[in-house]
């Protein structure tokens, strides 16, 4: 299903459309750059930034690394975490409770690359520091809580 947006010069396709073309590009051995949509991975990947991506071919997967998988016949872009009774467990990093877990045939790509909306530089997502960062912050998910439950208390 294809539509024109309000402005008339956007496209506006499926999930499902527009993630099959992915899955068949990155089939044929091409890297993809796609836009985020939505929040999930803030405050380090924000709502219209892009990605450069490269099929997951299986084999070990680095902690930290920024993944596409399908979850629950949607498809999800979050951090790897950590491995449960076998799955792969997924968290946004602006998530503070909800976490995924999948199988690893549901892994689809790995991210390269972060593309910055606002900024022309590019930062290496692999990178031991990007990962470290990621992790460090998904684990103060506890601390996250609390400082936002008070910070709604404090609010008139």
């Amino acid at each position: 299903m294809t539509e024109h947006s309000e402005d008339n010069k956007t496209r506006i396709i499926s999930n499902a459309l527009y993630f099959s073309e992915v899955q068949r590009m990155l089939d044929e051995g091409k890297e993809v750059r796609i836009r985020i949509k939505g929040g999930s991975m803030r405050p380090f990947i924000q709502d219209g930034d892009s990605i450069l991506l490269q099929a997951y071919r299986g084999g070990a997967l680095q902690p930290g690394s920024n993944l596409l998988a399908r979850h629950q016949g949607k498809y999800v872009f979050h951090r790897y975490v950590g491995k449960k009774n076998g799955q792969i467990v997924l968290a946004g990093d602006g998530n503070l409770v909800l976490r995924e877990y999948i199988d690893p045939i549901d892994i689809i790509a790995v991210a390269l690359v972060h593309f910055p909306q606002n900024s022309p530089k590019e930062i290496n997502l692999n990178h031991s520091r990007a990962r470290f960062r990621g992790l460090a912050w998904y684990h103060i998910r506890l601390l996250r809580r609390v400082v936002a439950k008070l910070n709604r208390m404090a609010q008139p």
